[in-house]
Order: structure tokens, then sequence, then C-alpha cells
């Protein structure tokens, strides 16, 4: 029988349950009788006599009071065994993202010529686990419940084990490789081959093909001293089995191992299978761990080409191959093949349903080399950021400790794994770690559990086995067991379970033993729990108070569900319950009747990081219903350096801000030393790393200067952003060509982050920037998001559908790609960015003593006179001079002509249009900003009602008065999400309310993989927005920009009130929220 983890080499003093017996109940324990049958039934099995030497520990914990409910040892630490995997698993899902998927390739070295390949294959191993049958048709991933890699009776493959293999040798077939030179290499340098898992015996590696075994199904012959009957999957030459395995005595017991193995002068190996297998008896699994996994692959890789047509020889490599020089051949031009994983939340769910050991084990070197980017003690690396993890999630890790993913000398208390399952629950991928949990009695390795009991279906737990031989007594010792997880109870309450029993002796002789008596009696005492009083029930309850409970409300969770009537608690910065509280206490009680409750909407794009630090006070959009923001857009907060500040040193003398930050951590510490009343979030900039090291020069970087400009992106990526973005009609992003932008981005997908990009047209050229922002996703390997999506200029205007179907395309092949949009006609940005991009070259000065050249001049108007390809022409897409709009002039001189088109201004100066916008531009330093009317609003509706875009107002925030006020501004400041759901959902019937507010709140922080946001559910962060639904609506026009929209009631950040009626509360709760590459690394 095989185990979940065994090899245990430590050593305990056993203490009886009965001694311990100390049961600890909190005050407000949901079984608050001194006696109640839950406890008596808990005792009943702890003082059976098997457990008369062992030691039990026991913690339940109501997920909905936020308090242990029971505890039995809940300090003392234990052996977890597998329920360790909990851990490793969910640190794998939060860092590296529940989306995230392994890319195995494969590459030539050389030529092709007349579909003779004049070089090498080589596959570049990716980590990933599941290169085997596993895949099912729908891309998710198959299990059996006692997985083939255990061995035994009940152990079962699934599919062609090669099946991923085979696909890729069929690709490179497809590409017209009929023949290979060369020979198959396996680049599996992610992380160091060679140790093995405890539990199984299987070699780590980050190539895995079939779990890295071959499967050795052993049936009895038809005689008592036959051989047995092999079945081998998969067939290959790499490793061929000597059968000496004999049929035994119908009563005897099976005992078949391998007893010899030689290494064969071709590479090939010979394996010896020895032992009896009883006459009559089913068959039993007998899995063959492959010594050296990137052999085995390179093995079953040549003969899967050779079965596709592909003319190939099998070679032994000699050697380590030269990789550094190999890996200059992996470019996209030299790619025959690729797999793409399912996402990762699908392995989890293989490792925690049928615990697969391997998996596990990976784990830390997953993380170390994929998020920790290591190449030297890769293992500890990853221990190190899930140290991290969990030292952020408020664990105390002195009551931890481990030293593999997979639960091999493992010790944990039951206090601690609660602690962590109630941190996990409020995570924002907790549907996809409990969904990959067995269910008790149903399926994994709690199938045979409590099969008939009530709980069975409603127990989601990882289970956990540890165990050594006792050769004293010839027993086995079950050192420890363990069953963790979460539970439904029969009267709806959720709870958080962490259930161990170590030291049980049980006989050799049944293979079942350890399921059936420690297995059994953790399963007794989950039912137990099942069934037991609620908290409604109990005659003794202490309530806390809250801090606000919202009552009465029509609560719009996010999610696009219908709304339902009930109560919303906040206590500190959380929501700390939701559902029908009329008992309840708080300290402020709102009324929410006729009022819809959302969660607090979302800015996909502002552009506030430097008003923040000017004032910050944000009424803008916190009258909106606003809580969270992210910028960055093309340009970013960081990096700084003397080549960025240069172009920001006007605008900062201006406002007297000093820039003192160069790196994107240290602008996040001032900032929350400032305070801020948003949450805020960021994108590094393409076009700031390429300012920070070429300046504003229109050429391209050399290697030496990309690598720097990697470095930063990097760098940013470590400090928290959330990916990289682009604004690619204004200088200097726009001189950066596809393949820097590729680099750049491919940066960004190593530490998770994602592609924001405002494209390099929006008018005549947006079918191909579309298919650049696409390129770059594939060919980075990350998923994309187009900022304020729409169609500019009259002459494309009905465009929109055309637009759609290129994204919804690119989606159904499954890339990721989402957009963003405002609801407005009218686009904004600065008068300047009118300009053809060449004349920005070198900076503003230079711009500016353009400007002053007639003969320039000249030759600016030609350009600006018509469309163009290669350059967004806002000027002609907005219909001439009546279509611009001049909005926030600095100079004082000037400010009379603001809110004016440049038509009105050239008639007052009695000036052509064109010289009265150049004028315009150089009076005011380049630093006037107009707005553009470039779209359409039936192009509007069409693209705002896609369920894939989500809400910007793409402007900063603002107030009625200060530093930062601006009569001119552009309306969608101060009213881009009342007009949304007002003027377009509520009065246009555009789509149903809740899907409109799914927009606004959870769809942007499933794109930003925003934890615990954009939902109301327990134990998320409470921004909280509410509104009458009735009433809202925005009352800023493009004439009068500056007033306050109506219907926003209360807003909540971080569970502080903000905004009530019309006036900041002068709460500024907000938080800086870091991307996925600073939770994984820092």
């Amino acid at each position: 029988m095989k185990i979940e983890v065994m090899g245990m080499g430590k050593h305990f003093r056993a203490v009886t349950a009965q001694s311990l017996f100390m049961v600890c109940l909190a005050a407000s324990s949901l079984f608050s009788q001194t006696a109640t049958n839950f406890e008596q039934r808990i005792q009943t099995i702890v003082s059976r006599p098997e457990f008369a030497h062992s030691t039990f520990g026991i913690e339940f914990y109501s997920l909905d009071t936020g308090k242990p409910i029971y505890q039995l040892n809940p300090d003392k630490l234990l052996v977890p065994g597998s329920t360790t995997k909990l851990l490793t698993e969910g640190t794998l899902l939060e860092l590296l993202g529940a989306d995230y998927r392994f890319h195995t390739r494969v590459y030539r070295t050389g030529s092709v010529k007349k579909g003779t390949l004049d070089g090498d294959l080589v596959l570049v191993a990716s980590g990933d686990p599941n290169l085997s049958g596993r895949i099912q048709p729908d891309g998710s991933l198959g299990y059996e419940n006692m997985d083939h890699s255990y061995g035994g009776p009940d152990s079962r493959g699934l599919g062609d084990p090669l099946l991923v293999i085979k696909q890729l040798a069929q690709q490179v077939a497809d590409k017209g490789i009929k023949r290979v030179k060369g020979r198959v290499i396996i680049d599996a340098r992610l992380f160091p081959e060679g140790e093995r898992e405890l539990g199984t015996n299987v070699v780590l590696s980050p190539i895995v093909v079939n779990d890295n075994v071959v499967d050795v199904i052993v049936g009895p012959g038809a005689t008592e001293g036959a051989p047995v009957q092999l079945q081998i999957s998969p067939k290959t030459s790499y490793v061929q089995v000597a059968n000496e395995a004999k049929t035994g005595k119908a009563d005897s017991k099976p005992d078949l191992n391998y007893t010899g193995e030689k290494v064969n002068p071709d590479g090939t190996r010979t394996a010896t299978l020895g032992g009896t297998l009883p006459l009559g008896k089913g068959s039993e699994m007998v899995s063959y761990p492959v010594p050296e996994p990137t052999q085995f692959a390179a093995t079953v890789f040549t003969e899967a080409l050779r079965e596709k047509g592909v003319d190939i020889k099998l070679r032994v490599v000699g050697g380590a191959p030269d990789f550094k020089a190999i890996a200059a051949s992996y470019k996209p031009e030299n790619l025959v093949g690729e797999h793409i994983s399912p996402p990762i939340k699908e392995e989890v769910k293989i490792t925690l349903k049928v615990s697969q050991n391997l998996h596990a084990s990976l784990g830390p070197f997953l993380l170390g080399a994929l998020v920790a980017h290591k190449d030297k003690e890769i293992d500890q690396a990853g221990f190190d950021l899930e140290h991290d993890f969990l030292k952020k999630a408020g664990l105390d890790l002195t009551s931890a400790s481990q030293t593999d993913g997979a639960g091999g000398n493992a010790f944990f208390t039951p206090d601690f794994v609660t602690r962590y399952l109630v941190f996990m629950s409020g995570e924002s991928n907790f549907a996809d770690f409990r969904r990959g949990l067995p269910i008790m009695g149903r399926d994994g390795t709690l199938s045979k559990i409590q099969v008939n009991s009530p709980a069975a279906g409603h127990v989601y737990a990882k289970t956990g086995t540890y165990d050594v031989y006792d050769a004293l007594n010839k027993k086995l010792l079950v050192t420890g067991k363990g069953l963790a997880g979460y539970m439904d109870t029969a009267k709806g309450e959720r709870l958080a379970l962490a259930l161990y029993v170590n030291m049980v002796a049980v006989p050799m002789d049944d293979p079942e033993a350890v399921q059936k008596i420690a297995g059994e009696a953790l399963g007794k005492i989950a039912a137990a729990a099942y069934d037991a009083p609620s908290a409604s029930e109990a005659p003794v309850q202490a309530t806390s108070a809250y801090d606000v409970i919202i009552k009465n409300g029509r609560i719009m969770d996010g999610s696009g569900n219908p709304w339902v009537s009930g109560d919303i608690a906040i206590r500190g910065d959380r929501i700390a319950a939701i559902g029908k509280l009329d008992d309840a206490q708080a300290k402020r009680i709102i009324d929410a009747s006729g009022l819809v409750v959302s969660p607090g909407f979302i800015d996909m794009l502002g552009q506030s990081e430097l008003d923040l630090l000017i004032d910050n006070r944000s009424l803008s959009k916190l009258s909106q219903g606003i809580t969270t923001e992210i910028t960055g857009e093309g340009a970013s907060v960081a990096p700084q350096n003397a080549l960025t500040l240069a172009q920001l040193q006007p605008g900062l003398d201006q406002y007297h801000l000093k820039v003192d930050w160069s790196t994107l951590d240290e602008y996040f510490k001032r900032l929350e030393k400032t305070g801020t009343p948003l949450n805020i979030g960021t994108y590094v900039g393409a076009a700031q790393v390429r300012e920070a090291v070429l300046g504003d020069a229109d050429r391209a970087p050399t290697p030496e200067e990309l690598e720097k400009m990697k470095a930063l992106t990097a760098q940013a990526m470590r400090d928290g952003a959330f990916g990289i973005s682009t604004a690619l009609i204004y200088p200097p992003g726009h001189y950066a060509k596809t393949d820097e932008l590729i680099e750049l981005a491919k940066v960004a997908a190593q530490h998770g982050g994602i592609y924001g990009t405002h494209m390099r047209s929006e008018g005549q050229s947006e079918v191909a920037a579309i298919e650049e922002a696409l390129r770059i996703g594939r060919e980075a390997h990350l998923p994309v998001e187009i900022f304020h999506l729409k169609v500019s200029g009259k002459s494309r205007w009905g465009s929109m559908p055309k637009i759609v179907a290129m994204i919804q395309a690119a989606r159904d092949k499954g890339q990721d790609v989402s957009a963003n949009m405002y609801p407005y006609v009218a686009g904004g940005t600065a008068l300047a960015s009118s300009l053809p991009p060449w004349v920005a070259e070198g900076g503003t000065n230079k711009l500016l003593a353009r400007l002053q050249d007639h003969t320039i001049r000249t030759k600016i108007k030609q350009e600006m006179a018509g469309d163009h390809p290669n350059w967004e022409n806002l000027y002609f897409d907005s219909g001439g001079p009546s279509g611009v709009l001049v909005s926030g002039i600095v100079n004082p001189d000037l400010k009379k002509f603001d809110g004016k088109t440049i038509a009105q201004i050239a008639a007052a100066q009695k000036k052509p249009p064109l010289d009265a916008l150049f004028d315009m531009v150089l009076a005011d330093k380049a630093q006037t900003g107009a707005l553009y009317f470039i779209a359409d609003e039936n192009d509007l509706r069409y693209g705002l009602k896609q369920p894939w875009t989500s809400l910007c107002l793409d402007a900063s925030e603002l107030s009625l008065d200060g530093p930062l006020f601006e009569p001119h501004s552009h309306p969608r400041a101060f009213g881009a999400m009342p007009r949304f759901v007002g003027h377009y959902v509520r009065d246009g019937h555009l789509l149903p309310l809740e899907q409109a507010i799914r927009k606004m709140t959870s769809l942007p922080a499933q794109r930003e993989r925003l934890r615990n946001r954009g939902l109301l559910k327990e134990s998320y962060f409470a921004d909280i927005t509410i509104f009458d639904p009735a009433n809202i609506r925005d009352k800023a026009t493009y004439e009068e920009p500056t007033q306050l929209s109506e219907g926003v009631k209360y807003v909540f950040v971080n569970g502080q009130l903000e905004f009530e009626g019309d006036h900041l509360t002068g709460a500024k709760a907000g938080r800086v929220l870091r991307g996925p590459g600073w939770n994984l690394e820092n």
C-alpha cells in the first residue's frame, strides 16, 4: 500500500489522548453547553482503546462568527502529513494566479530546407506537472481517486500518458519537418533534476511526462507458479521490464517489487520485477519511477516524432549540452511546437484531490524558479516566498514547520491550520481552492470515508497520512493522520476544521487499516460537527458590536447575479457579515431602504498618481462611488531619474511638488505617508522606462540599453506594478517598435503582470493597432487590456462591431484580452498631442522651437490636413477646429479662451485655425489640455454592452477648489460612473443594472487580480458604494464639467465612510495596491 507521505525520521514522546482531553470553548461558542452531545461524540471517539497512546489535535472555527467553536490541543505541534499540501498549493494558487498556464515549447536550432532540419529539436521544460493523459476535451484535468503513481490494487492511470508529447510531435510535423539530422534535447534548466520525492520515490524535474513514471499493471497468471501478466504504459524503449514475478498461492499476500536495474549501452534501461501476486487476485499497479526524466522525455518524444512520420534517430545526449548557445535559437521564428497547460487552478485540484506527492513537491521549486527567478537554492527561495505570503496573512509561523512541498517532516498546530484556512476563505481564489479539495464520501482521498454519513458531500478537506514501520511490534505506526478544510453544516453554517491524530499503531496485514482506524475516526469527528447545534440555537451567545450595519439594502454583490434584500455588517476594514442581522448591534446603522448597496466602483484608468501628492481629497471620484483607481498609462510615476524629470519639471514647479523617489516602491511609501482616500494601483509605463534610458530619442535601443529597460521593468514589477502599459500615440512611447514592447512585456509576464495599452491608433490604423496589441500578448504570454476602446474619426463611425468582432475572435481562440471604456464621445488629452509625433522628438523645448520655425509649421499643417496610417491625427478625426475644445489652460493671460473651441479662438484672434492652435501650445508651453470630439454614440453603446468591457475615467482626481481645481476639464472627471448607470443603463436600457455593476466592480478586480475586492463577500475589504438607482445621474457637461453627480449616498473605503450625502467626511482610508510581482517576491 502506498501512502500519501512516508519516510518519517522524527521521534515523538507519546501522550495519551485522555490525559490531554482539555476542551477549550470560546466565549461565543456555538456549542456553549457544558456537556453537549457534540462533545460527548468526540469524547467517545478519542477514548477508544486503539487511541490509548495517541494524541488528538482538533479545532473547528466558525467562518460566520470569526471565532473557534471547539478546540482540543489547538496549540500543539503535530504531524500533519499531506495536509501540508494545503499551504503549498494555496501559495501557488495565490502567487502564480489561478489562471497561470505553463508554456512548454519546442524550438529548432537550425534551418529547414526541403523538409530537412539541419539541427536539433529542443523541448524547453516549463515545470508543467501535467504532460500526461489527464487533459480532458473541455480543457480541465481529470483524475482517478487513487492516483496511478501510488500503486496498489486501486491505482489507475487516465487516458493516453503521451497525449501531450504526441500533440507536440504532430505540431513539428505540421511545420513541414520530415527529417531531423540532429537529436531531441530537453532543456530542463528551470531547476535541478535528481532529487526524489519522499512518498513515491519519483524524481523531481522541470520535465514531467506521465508523472515521471511508467505504469506497470500486474495481473496473476493462470496457475500457481506461472509468470504474472504485465501491461506497460507508455510502451517505450526507454525501459524494458524483465518479468521474474510469479503467481503465488491464492491465500498469500501481494509482494511485488523491483529487484534490479541496469543501464544498457544505448542509454535505455532494464528493470527486473520480482515477487509474487496471489492466484485469482485482481491486478496491481507497480509504477516504475524513471531515474532520468530528461532522457525519458527525449526518448518518448523521439518515438512520437517517428509515429508522426518524422525521420529522427534516438541519440543519447553525451554530457551537458551548451544551453547558452542553444538558447539563442529560442525565438518566435524557430518555434515549431507549443503546449499551453490548463490553468494552474486545475493543477491545484489534481494535487489536492489525489494528494499527488510529486506535484506538491515541485511547488517550492516552481515558486523559486518562476516567481523568485532564482537559479541557486531554488526550493529555499520558494519557501521564502511561502513564508512571506503566510506572514502577510498574519499567521504565527512559530507554530509551523515545513521541509518540502508534500508533507515530509512537517509540523503544524491545529490552530495554525484553521487560521490559514480562514485567511484563504477570504482570498479571491478561494472558490478554486475549495473546489480542489476532496469531498468526504464522494471523491479523491476522501471517497471511502463516511460514505453513508449525513455529512458526506458537505466536507471539503485535505487528508494527510504519515507512517513508519515498527519492526519491534511488526506494525505500522501512523505518526500523523490529518483532515483539514471546510464544512457546510446541516444548519447552513460555514466552518474551517483541522483534525489530527498522531501515533496510532495499526496492523500490517490489512492495507486499509490506516483508513479504517485513523481515517474513519477523523471522519466521524467531522460528521459530529455537521449536525451539531447552530449559533442561532445555542443558549448562550455573545454578540460583538459591529462598526457599521447597512440595513435593508438591495445588495448587488458585483457578480452580476440578481440583487437580494439584506444587511451588511462592517468590522474594521472588512465585511464581517451579510444576511438578516435584525438583532445585531453596531456603532452606526445606515438604513439603505430603496438603495442599491454595491462594491465600490473601480476606475480602470485614472491619472491621479501625482495629483494625490498635491491635493488628496479626491472629491470627483468619491462622489461617483469610486473607491479604487488603476493608473500608469504609458508614462508612470516610476522609475524616475534626471532624464524623466526634465520633462516633468515645469508641472512640478507649478505645484511645488518634489519628486523624492526613483523607484515605485519609494513612491508608494511616499503616498502611504501622505495618505490617500482611494486605493491606488499602477502599471509601469513602457514609455517611462524608455525615457529613463534613452530620453526622448526617436531610435531603437541598443541591446545594452534594452537590458537596462528590462531591468527597470523588472524592478517596478517587483515593487508592485500590475503590468506594463503603453500609450503609443504619444512621444516617446510612439517611438517604440513592436519587438521592443514584446521584450518588456515578457518581463512583466514573468512577474504575473498584464499588458495595458493605449493603442497606436484608434482611427485609420485601428485594426493594425489591435493586431499589434494581440501579438504582444501572444508572444509575451500575458493578458491584454485595451485602454479606452473607441472608434475615432467620423469616416469610420459605425465600425465598432468590426472592432469588437476582432477582439471576440481572439478571445474565442483562447487569448485573454479585454478592454475598458469611458461613456463619452469626446476624448481628452493634451492640445500638443494633436501634432505629429516627430514634432515632440527631443522633448518639450524642441517641440516649442519647431513651432517657431515657419517652414516647419507649414510642414505640420500639411500633415494635419488629412488621415495618417502612422500616427493618430486627433485634429482631423475631430472634424477640424470646431471639434477641438481647449480645456485646462495654465497661462493666466490665456484663461479667457478656456472652454472655447479652436474655431472660436481662431475667430477671436483672426488667425487661421492651425496657427491659433500652434500659438496656444507655444504660449502655454505645451501644457494646455483639449477635448476631441472623435467618437460616435452608437459605437459607444455597442462597445459598452460587451461582457468584457469595464469602465474608466481616464481622468485624475479633482476637487471644486484648491490647487487642482480646473473649471474646464472633461466632464468624465466628475460624471463617468453615474452617467453610465443613470443615462445608459437606467434610461437607455443598455443592460441590466446587475451586469452594469459587474463591469465597475468584480470584472476590473478580476482583471487586475485585486485580492478580496470587487465583490460583496464576507471577509472582503469593505469598499462599498450605496446609491439611489432611481436618481443617480451625472450633472457635469462639456460646458460646465465641474458639477457633482447626484444619487451616490455613501461611499466606504476599507471600512471607513469617506463620502456621505454630498460631502467628504475627511477620512483617508485608501491603500496602496501592489501587483502580483510584489505579492510574490517581497
